[in-house]
């Protein structure tokens, strides 16, 4: 009697936890339906935050936060663009006084301003050489009527600062800049592509050199009102992104087959191939991803991402108390082996590494009475090589943060500007994104590497030597 109803209690919980998937479902169905009328959805109200803090006066100090190793005080980091003395009006001042020195005050602004100029180029002919001499106008790029901080600025601002088209065209007009949106737009997505693409291509080929491993994550985006997905691949020194049309195991398989971008179309075969010529596939022996299906079998090993793993347990429905607390008794025994992971990657020894490897079937054993719980355990432990290849290379990442958080410059652009609405936009989103990422992970400034390249000074080393300089000696 007492195993028939273990077991009508646990079919009741796998119904109860089908009913709520299917609530939720179903209201996701009408959210979309609703909006496919021109509607709007159910809007997704947060929970209210526990009245405990308000209502406390006494609030816990927090701790100061250290300060960065390495970083300079605020007051060492402000350069000094001029200095200014103020001297008090001495007619308001009692015939006694004398001066006791100054007091030093910095204060930090900025001006925005327009800088139209008009160059007078001399011009002229010769007569021995029958040719027409004229002086080359200094500034502005090839075939521009605009600066090269204006472009830089402009490509500044939609990409890093996420500002649409129509505002920096606006923001510019206010200054007294004479541009139109196509203006705007050809600086953005066509004036300076090919150049940078080249850029795109050499940081692509030197972050492949510096880890074994690659991060693989991706996102949705409409080019020109049609789904897209776009695609970072990753690691702590660079970003690069790719924009394609599905998203799906011969997607990526198409990614990974593609010829590195410097290659040339005509190239020889595969044995003759030299490293910088070969596929993405043959450069990242180890791929770093969460547990999609389109990334299976796509490399030689693969390491899933723990955090997403857990995700599902943190996801997971269970209708009675004691399994609630089963499941939550599971989730801190798993983020506790997380942790012994974390330090076996730092000090790797084969003692435990051996622990590690049979402490896992204990952890996710599928006996706790809980169909649903049992279940999720049941798939996590088929998952096993995938979690654990960290103990054959301690150098890989647990998880697969990196990944999405490259992506988050890329989601938040596309809530403000949706996507690109050509295949230029497209490419251009793919080109600047890495650049803008692989800028932030080198300490570069976006602004001045666009202007140092856009004036053609190339005073800055290119950021794919930079990236270069982190790869193991003599690879």
């Amino acid at each position: 009697m007492a195993g028939l109803l273990t077991r009508l209690l646990q079919h009741i919980e796998v119904l109860e936890g089908e009913i709520v998937a299917l609530r939720a479902e179903n209201q996701a169905l009408r959210d979309e339906n609703a909006r496919l009328k021109g509607q709007k959805g159910r809007p997704d109200f947060k929970a209210n935050q526990p009245p405990c803090a308000a209502e406390d006066p006494v609030q816990k100090p927090k701790p100061a936060r250290p300060a960065a190793p390495g970083k300079k005080p605020r007051a060492e980091r402000i350069e000094i663009d001029r200095s200014q003395t103020v001297e008090l009006d001495r007619d308001a001042l009692p015939a006694d006084y004398q001066t006791r020195g100054y007091r030093e005050v910095v204060v930090q602004n900025i001006r925005f301003e327009r800088d139209n100029v008009r160059y007078r180029l001399e011009r002229g002919t010769s007569a021995s050489t029958g040719q027409f001499y004229e002086a080359p106008l200094p500034d502005a790029p090839a075939g521009s009527g605009y600066g090269a901080e204006l472009h830089a600025f402009v490509l500044l601002a939609y990409f890093e600062l996420r500002i649409p088209e129509e505002k920096i065209m606006r923001l510019l007009n206010a200054q007294g800049i004479v541009i139109s949106a196509g203006s705007v737009a050809t600086i953005i997505s066509q004036k300076h592509l090919a150049d940078f693409a080249q850029e795109r291509a050499a940081i692509l080929d030197a972050g492949l050199h510096t880890t074994r491993y690659q991060h693989l994550d991706d996102t949705g985006l409409r080019v020109a009102g049609v789904n897209h997905h776009l695609s970072v691949l990753t690691n702590p020194y660079f970003a690069c992104y790719f924009i394609h049309r599905f998203k799906n195991a011969p997607t990526v398989a198409r990614l990974l087959d593609l010829a590195r971008l410097d290659a040339p179309e005509d190239a020889p075969d595969e044995a003759s191939l030299t490293f910088e010529q070969r596929t993405l596939r043959d450069a990242i022996p180890i791929l770093v991803t969460d547990g999609a299906s389109q990334f299976r079998n796509q490399t030689l090993y693969q390491a899933l991402c723990w955090i997403h793993e857990e995700r599902h347990y943190a996801k997971l429905w269970l209708a009675f108390p004691k399994h609630r607390h089963l499941l939550e008794e599971q989730r801190q025994a798993i983020w506790t082996f997380y942790e012994r992971l974390k330090t076996y990657a730092g000090a790797p020894t084969d003692t435990e590494k051996a622990g590690l490897w049979q402490d896992f079937d204990t952890l996710f054993d599928p006996t706790t009475g809980s169909i649903l719980l049992d279940d999720r355990l049941r798939l996590t432990r088929a998952k096993k090589e995938l979690l654990l290849l960290v103990l054959d290379f301690p150098e890989v990442p647990l998880e697969n943060n990196r990944a999405e958080r490259d992506l988050r410059e890329v989601v938040v652009k596309r809530k403000i500007s949706i996507g690109p609405r050509t295949p230029d936009g497209a490419q251009a989103w793919e080109v600047f994104f890495t650049l803008l990422t692989t800028c932030a992970k080198q300490g570069v400034n976006f602004f001045a590497y666009l202007l140092d390249r856009i004036s053609g000074s190339y005073q800055m080393p290119a950021l794919a030597d930079l990236v270069r300089a982190h790869a193991p000696t003599g690879s």
